[in-house]
């Protein structure tokens, strides 16, 4: 099946080490209606819930990308590719232990993080945002002291800030808990006393960040970390529901 701009992943990642994929609703949507006949089988009942033809053509695009990057890692058909989702709606692909991924959108944006033998969590947000009116609910005092210390601010602060806050959405969905770790309480930075949670069954030291800022200029945060075996580590949050 020819799908828009395939990720040509080459091997893959290494362990630990993530592979970003992204594309467009439109395209990866017109791809799945493309192909006719009913969706996927396991996406049935979750379409039934969605009203908005929007959120259907999005849900739609997103699985599509979604088994198309794992197929081509695991150099499975990706039709085959079961899809599910944790009790708090972590997706992962039963079937495929090794690979771990996340999934953000912004606006017509998709993107897909993906790593091997580790936990991943990514999130795109389109820049612009005046961050600044929600620093003191998302910052640390470390991390505030650190934007003071560089004399950032007015856009160049709003700037960093969104970096920021994409890489703290980024590592809550690593952790598979979304925001039940308030984004003040946790600092990225090794020197901050905030510390951060610990991401279930992980090697110590091995937690990576990246930041990438497409040609729209949508800022994508990667947060990565290695050592995570899916089979025995799997925290109380990781189960899937019933």
């Amino acid at each position: 099946m020819r799908t828009p701009q395939g990720p040509d992943p080459g091997p893959g990642p290494r362990p630990g080490r993530p592979l970003l994929v992204h594309g467009t609703v439109e395209e990866w949507a017109r791809a799945a209606e493309s192909r006719g006949g009913p969706p996927h089988p396991g996406d049935t009942a979750r379409l039934r819930g969605l009203r908005d033809d929007r959120l259907r053509r999005r849900f739609l695009a997103s699985r599509l990308l979604l088994r198309t990057t794992l197929g081509a890692l695991a150099g499975r058909d990706p039709d085959g590719i079961a899809l599910a989702r944790t009790a708090l709606g972590r997706p992962y692909a039963p079937d495929l232990p090794e690979l771990d991924f996340s999934l953000s959108h912004t606006g017509s944006l998709l993107a897909v993080a993906v790593v091997r033998g580790g936990r991943v969590g990514v999130d795109a947000e389109r820049p612009g945002r005046r961050m600044s009116v929600l620093e003191h609910r998302m910052c640390t005092p470390h991390e505030r002291a650190g934007l003071d210390a560089r004399g950032l601010r007015g856009t160049a602060r709003d700037a960093e800030l969104l970096r920021l806050w994409t890489l703290k959405e980024a590592y809550t969905k690593a952790l598979g808990t979304g925001l039940r770790h308030p984004p003040r309480t946790l600092g990225l930075d090794p020197a901050d006393p905030a510390g951060r949670p610990a991401l279930p069954g992980v090697a110590a030291g091995t937690l990576r960040t990246a930041t990438h800022t497409l040609p729209d200029r949508t800022v994508v945060g990667v947060v990565s970390a290695s050592g995570f075996e899916r089979g025995s580590s799997r925290s109380a949050d990781d189960e899937p529901v019933p």
